[in-house]
């Protein structure tokens, strides 16, 4: 072999060597590699949230410290109604308090009452200086609007004139109104409706679409429940109107329509004979109550039943019947535990079952002219009121609960 070649085969060699070093060294750093990103995977859940940063364009860029501090930021008001005592012949108070949380069903509530003690005030959680004012809601009289234009007040007035022409109600205008968001272009005060004078008390700040609609409850619905259930007619109703909140009086609910003088809260009816029927007290059973004492009624008539068959298997079924017969029988007349009502008792319980009538009348015939009727079967926040409004909705649906 001569030199040459020699080394040639020498440097082939060397080649061999570095490439099969090569290959060693990226299996090795391939090995290592993996097991890095494998470690940092397996850490991942146990490092803080939000605890990586980008660097984009030159900057170092965080989450923002006021979105952290809003998703912890809850706002709630819990009220509390008491029932209240018997309205005045001339003047029936009506307090104005907080609602209750609602469910599911509910859209607004805000309800009057003839004696009611005011919920507790809300209660927030703590923020940094710096970010509590980027995070606190804002209240709907705190916010920004345009006031209403010189158009916007004519056709307002113009809609008055046309639904509340040919009806006989007693009304005040009242100037445009703007408090932050709420208010409307037409407002007016209504103190009395249809052609019996019904009297609203307090008179209740509301648009002429809402004064016709109420017209037409009181006319169409509350005076034939009236004389149909008491023989007379229906003098007053207590109510409550206009307020700027949001629903429920919730810092992050949508608005109310109280807060755009298009509801109204109905707490008790007066008759003409003095009679007064409050909804807090006279409605009778909710929906609710029903469904908890029929399950309670289920879960009592199965033990019982259980019961009755272990007897029966312990004694036989054929004299248990006959000793139940025996204990029927005194003097050959079925027993009885019940006791005769006294006529009193029986005109109280016919006055009820009459007051609970009525109410349900009038919420039901609300149903057929207002766009959302809302009553104590719809949750506890309505237990003591029936709220009416005239809110638009797609398809011209209507709520009636």
């Amino acid at each position: 072999m001569s030199r040459q070649q020699e080394l040639l085969a020498r440097a082939m060699a060397l080649r061999s060597k570095a490439a099969i070093k090569a290959d060693d060294l990226a299996v090795r750093v391939s090995i290592v590699l993996t097991r890095i990103v494998f470690l940092g995977i397996l850490l991942l859940p146990l490092c803080e949230p939000n605890s990586f940063y980008i660097v984009r364009a030159g900057r170092l860029s965080s989450p923002p410290e006021a979105e952290l501090h809003a998703r912890s930021d809850v706002s709630v008001i819990a009220p509390a109604v008491a029932p209240g005592a018997a309205i005045k012949a001339d003047a029936p108070p009506s307090n104005e308090r907080a609602d209750a949380p609602p469910t599911d069903k509910a859209a607004d509530s805000h309800g009057p009452s003839l004696s009611a003690s005011d919920g507790p005030a809300s209660s927030v959680t703590a923020l940094p200086a710096d970010t509590e004012a980027s995070t606190k809601p804002v209240p709907p009289d705190k916010q920004s609007a345009p006031s209403w234009t010189e158009s916007e007040i004519a056709a307002a007035k113009q809609d008055c004139e046309k639904l509340l022409g040919k009806i006989t109600v007693v009304s005040e205008e009242l100037p445009p109104t703007r408090e932050g968001i709420c208010g409307a272009p037409a407002p007016r005060l209504l103190k009395s409706v249809s052609e019996s004078k019904v009297r609203i008390e307090p008179a209740a700040t509301l648009n002429c679409q809402m004064i016709a609609s109420v017209n037409s409850w009181v006319t169409d619905k509350l005076q034939p429940a009236a004389q149909k259930n008491f023989g007379s007619p229906v003098a007053r109703v207590i109510a409550e109107s206009y307020s700027c909140r949001n629903r429920y009086g919730l810092a992050r609910a949508p608005i109310s329509e109280h807060a755009l003088m298009n509801a109204i809260d109905v707490s008790a009816f007066v008759l003409a004979d003095g009679k007064i029927i409050r909804v807090s007290r006279n409605w009778g059973p909710t929906a609710d109550e029903l469904k908890r004492a029929q399950k309670s009624s289920d879960a009592a008539s199965v033990e019982h039943k259980a019961k009755f068959q272990v007897a029966a298997a312990k004694l036989g079924a054929h004299d248990i019947a006959k000793k139940s017969e025996d204990k029927e029988k005194v003097d050959g007349k079925p027993k009885t535990d019940e006791k005769p009502k006294s006529p009193e008792a029986l005109k109280e319980e016919q006055e009820k079952q009459a007051m609970s009538a009525f109410l349900h009348q009038a919420h039901d015939g609300a149903c057929d002219v207002f766009d959302t009727v809302l009553g104590p079967d719809t949750n506890d926040a309505h237990h003591d009121h029936l709220h009416l409004d005239m809110k638009e909705r797609k398809r011209h649906l209507t709520l009636c609960q």
